[in-house]
């Protein structure tokens, strides 16, 4: 519950106790001292300087969600502490009015333990656990200051992505552009020694097959000679000569017949 004037001072409490120096000093500078002071009922679970030294190293962001998570709105002190009914309870965080927490990550339980322990821890942290030291200050019902051991843990949010590299020309961008680099000409791929798929078969092309030239045929034994035209005049015809040498072998053989007989009239 929010009032308009002022209802504490966290900080003058805390300057009592110089052991938690640096505790006050990131209420103040994460905002969470003025929260505090403003409202009606609150419970401050302060760290030492010793236990502030876990938060060193830690991002402007994360070190608030985890102050924010030490600011509990409601009253406990020692006496409630050790009366919690069933041994549990759990408490909204100054992390989850912030508007900031996702589901349950602004919750606190608050278990009691064996050896009448009370240990804090975060309902998102797998992990971690604050364990109660001693009351400081307390004003029933108002506020109360409480020492814990440790910070609570908190699992930190997944880190936002980098943002893409903005070109030249985005608006906005005071960077002149460079301008391109020539690309060097390229050296002629050295063919891989792995085969390549073959190319898709194309029908052969056609070829026109060459007309074969007949054979001559052969010359007759009475085609005529080349010359025969020329010699037609002069060379008899076969039958003429085949009759002549006919002839001249009936004559040889007739003389050759008669000559025994003119022999013998002469003697």
């Amino acid at each position: 519950m929010c009032h308009g004037a002022s209802s504490h001072n966290i900080t003058g409490i805390l300057a009592a106790h110089p052991e938690f120096a640096a505790f006050s000093a990131v209420l103040s500078s994460t905002g969470a001292a003025a929260e505090i002071d403003r409202r009606n009922t609150v419970t401050v679970l302060a760290v030492d300087d010793a236990a502030m030294a876990a938060a060193r190293g830690l991002r402007p962001e994360d070190l608030k969600r985890v102050i924010y998570l030490h600011v509990l709105l409601d009253y406990f002190d020692d006496a409630k502490l050790s009366s919690l009914q069933a041994g549990f309870a759990q408490a909204a965080s100054l992390f989850q009015a912030s508007g900031h927490a996702a589901g349950a990550d602004g919750i606190v339980n608050i278990t009691a333990r064996q050896g009448g322990r009370v240990a804090f821890t975060a309902a998102a942290a797998a992990s971690g656990v604050t364990f109660y030291e001693k009351s400081v200050q307390k004003s029933p019902y108002d506020i109360s200051v409480l020492q814990v051991n440790a910070l609570i843990s908190s699992p930190a949010p997944a880190p936002a992505p980098a943002p893409a590299s903005r070109s030249s020309s985005s608006q906005g961008s005071t960077t002149p552009a460079k301008a391109p680099a020539t690309p060097a000409p390229a050296a002629p791929a050295t063919p891989k020694a792995t085969p390549s798929a073959p190319a898709p078969l194309e029908a052969p092309a056609t070829t026109p097959i060459p007309r074969r030239r007949p054979a001559p045929e052969p010359e007759s034994a009475t085609a005529p000679s080349p010359d025969a035209d020329a010699d037609a005049d002069d060379t008899p015809p076969a039958d003429q000569k085949n009759s002549g040498a006919r002839g001249t072998a009936s004559w040889t053989l007739g003389v050759a017949a008669a000559l025994p007989a003119m022999i013998v009239l002469v003697l």
